[in-house]
């Protein structure tokens, strides 16, 4: 079932049984249902029951064995029906991840392990609290001559868009809940530019994991395409070399209609291959986690920058940080020798000399 606000899934991940999920989806949509024993009982709106098509009045059963029950079980009809309503819009919830917080000594390593690709890095002050992020879950549907769906998740800080390491993302995955993962007393609350980190590197996630179903499209398409030149070419072979004797006319009209059927079957492939790719958000988490804050001083040249970097529990190293260029996340950072902007290993692919600052040039 789908998780409310301020709440978690079941523990261990297990599903719920369907009639209790059937009798939690018509509650949460407004109707009355009630279960008793192997059975349940439901009042649904006017406009909840037209939606799903059962009676305002009905019995719920997984099985059903009285005339008029509603079945409810796998593969029933009002089942399939309430999970695509569910899964039709997305969830949110407010967690907290109830973990200690990472050791001195382990937040000095990770602070030493920081380099700025061309400049110097000094640690300075440590500092214990937390930090919000923000796991999103994202569904992607491929469409061709078959279907194929997927889902991707993306893990970023609430306040900067910074991406902690796969321990972390781990923990904030709700469809296998971690015992540390509690309900957080309060929502909270991302910075507006949360949903265009998320947004930006949901998409190079998306794209790299539906790269290789378009890949099995392509292949597809071109095995459709040779079976249907191969199959025409000898059926062409055969009319143009007849077992009996034939008029020339006759054998060059049947030619014609056999190349004519050919290229229509072959102009139809196109639109059957093309490949359509949608996506959406399936799920939020926003979570407080324990971190350490440590102040780092970067220097390059005559320039230098002071900034916050994150250890969440549960990480062996810092947050990468954000790219003030494309937007997304790099552990390896160069600056730009005006103003410090840190950018990617993408952005800044040579780190010697002087960089031309994709970040400089679009505040020109």
């Amino acid at each position: 079932m789908t998780a409310s606000p301020g709440t978690a899934s079941p523990a261990g991940g297990a599903l719920p049984a369907p009639l209790d999920f059937v009798v939690e989806a018509l509650a949460e949509a407004g109707a009355l249902a009630e279960r008793e024993g192997a059975r349940a009982v439901a009042l649904l709106p006017p406009g909840l029951a037209a939606e799903i098509e059962v009676p305002e009045e009905c019995a719920l059963a997984l099985y059903p064995d009285r005339d008029g029950d509603v079945a409810c079980g796998l593969g029933s009809t009002l089942l399939e029906r309430l999970i695509a309503r569910a899964r039709g819009r997305p969830v949110s919830t407010s967690a907290r991840l109830a973990a200690d917080p990472p050791r001195p000594a382990h937040v000095r390593a990770a602070a030493d392990r920081f380099a700025l690709r061309n400049g110097l890095c000094e640690p300075g002050q440590i500092s214990m609290g937390t930090a919000v992020y923000v796991a999103a879950s994202v569904a992607h549907v491929v469409e061709a001559d078959d279907r194929r769906e997927g889902l991707v998740r993306v893990v970023v800080s609430a306040h900067d868009g910074g991406e902690p390491d796969a321990a972390v993302g781990a923990h904030l995955d709700l469809a296998w809940p971690s015992a540390l993962v509690q309900p957080s007393a309060a929502p909270l609350a991302a910075d507006g530019r949360a949903a265009d980190w998320i947004a930006l590197r949901a998409e190079r996630a998306v794209r790299a994991a539906v790269q290789p179903l378009l890949g099995e499209v392509e292949r597809r398409h071109a095995r459709d395409h040779d079976r249907i030149v191969s199959y025409f070419a000898d059926l062409i072979a055969e009319a143009r070399a007849p077992r009996r004797r034939a008029e020339p006319k006759a054998v060059e009209a049947k030619v014609a209609h056999l190349v004519a059927e050919r290229n229509a079957k072959l102009e139809a492939l196109p639109a059957r291959f093309a490949a359509k790719v949608t996506c959406s958000v399936a799920a939020l988490v926003i979570a407080e986690v324990p971190a350490a804050l440590v102040s780092l001083r970067l220097r390059r040249r005559k320039e230098s920058r002071e900034l916050v970097a994150r250890l969440p529990a549960g990480a062996s190293s810092l947050d990468r940080l954000t790219c003030e260029a494309c937007g997304m996340a790099t552990s390896r950072p160069a600056a730009c020798d005006d103003r410090m902007h840190l950018l990617c290993e993408a952005c800044a692919p040579n780190a010697q000399g002087r960089i031309a600052c994709p970040a400089c040039a679009k505040r020109r």
